[in-house]
């Protein structure tokens, strides 16, 4: 077990590698390589282990009951995957995790990641707060579906990355992948930012955005 390229997942931050060890030791984890283009987990599959990616990357994917396929994101390693659906009663994987290249994954059993937090205090931390930020992502990204226009949708993401006086922004994601992240596509994305840039509005430069009219863009989110 590659303990060194496990404990770089943010879930181990703070724990030793040789506290680490022990712990995977005691508990039923095991790394499973993958080739590229497996499933790691079906949509709707019980969600009954924790799979963490420890090399390689997965795109998660969403089916509409239409049978559209939507893809949800991109996740590169080392990373948790679906920690929020591991406990509950309906616990299952709300996307299906298929694999973009080789890797290799560590999977714990639901019974085992139980007993990994009892035993370690920074990872039952660890754990909590990890819940905690994705839950917060949740519902900013509904947040953000709920808006009715695309412009809406650029304006209220714009304003949550501002600090305090700032005028300049720079987003993580490419145009295509906020695209994806909105829910739109590409070209109607691109079209407004042009029309938000012709009116005076922002500035674009690549994945860094300077707001020229942050009131308007308040009055956007707030009042339309």
């Amino acid at each position: 077990m590659n303990i060194k390229e496990i404990a770089k997942c943010v879930l181990f931050r703070g724990v030793e590698e040789t506290q680490l060890q022990e712990v995977l030791l005691a508990v039923d984890a095991e790394e499973v390589p993958f080739h590229k283009g497996e499933v790691l987990a079906k949509q709707d599959e019980l969600c009954n282990r924790l799979i963490i990616l420890v090399k390689g990357s997965i795109t998660a994917e969403m089916t509409s009951p239409a049978g559209k396929v939507v893809k949800v994101e991109d996740i590169e390693a080392p990373s948790p995957l679906a920690i929020l659906y591991l406990f509950g009663e309906n616990n299952r994987f709300p996307v299906q995790v298929t694999t973009r290249e080789e890797g290799v994954a560590l999977v714990i059993s639901k019974s085992s990641v139980l007993k990994m937090l009892r035993m370690n205090e920074a990872l039952l931390k660890n754990y909590l707060d990890l819940c905690a930020y994705f839950a917060s992502a949740l519902s900013r990204k509904l947040y953000l579906i709920s808006f009715r226009t695309i412009r809406q949708k650029i304006a209220s993401y714009l304003l949550s990355l501002v600090q305090g006086e700032e005028t300049i922004v720079r987003t993580e994601y490419s145009q295509a992948a906020l695209a994806q992240y909105f829910g739109v596509s590409r070209p109607s994305l691109a079209r407004e930012l042009r029309r938000m840039q012709d009116e005076g509005l922002i500035e674009v430069h690549k994945k860094e955005i300077r707001i020229l009219a942050k009131n308007k863009l308040f009055h956007l989110v707030h009042f339309s």
